[in-house]
């Protein structure tokens, strides 16, 4: 996270069919759009940069229970900037919860490894447990919902 102090430490979910014009999306809001499988945010360090995430089964999720909003994906769910910023956080429940930054070289080096893995048709190994746990989840989705 930078040293900039209108950093939030909670976000406001917004759901919307359409995304809103880039420069409408304010610090402290998360866009969501499951029409366009796309979640949009301001960097929560307060830098102004935007952060677009794609839902995709493989990759992003939103988690809403009601009231609030857990994002799941790659990397455990940790969302890492790709500005110089370096902000390294997770949103839980509209929290954001911060993780040590992450040096932009690192990043790159892991973005470059991530596209190089799916341009080859490799997908992300699962644990046993990881595996029945999801199942468990698809299963009770398709049952109770």
């Amino acid at each position: 996270m930078s040293s900039n102090a209108r950093s939030v430490e909670r976000l406001r979910p917004i759901f919307v069919e359409v995304m809103p014009a880039l420069d409408a999306i304010q610090l402290g809001e998360i866009w969501i759009s499951h029409k366009h499988r796309t979640v949009n945010l301001r960097c929560p360090c307060g830098c102004g940069d935007l952060t677009v995430l794609s839902l995709h089964p493989s990759r992003w999720h939103v988690h809403f229970n009601g009231k609030a909003v857990s994002l799941a994906g790659p990397t455990g769910g940790s969302v890492w900037a790709n500005s110089g910023c370096g902000s390294h956080y997770l949103i839980r429940d509209n929290a954001v919860i911060w993780l040590d930054q992450i040096a932009p070289n690192r990043h790159a080096d892991y973005a470059i490894r991530e596209r190089a893995r799916l341009l080859r048709g490799e997908t992300t190994q699962r644990s046993l447990w990881g595996q029945l746990r999801r199942g468990w989840s698809r299963m009770r989705k398709k049952w109770f919902w």
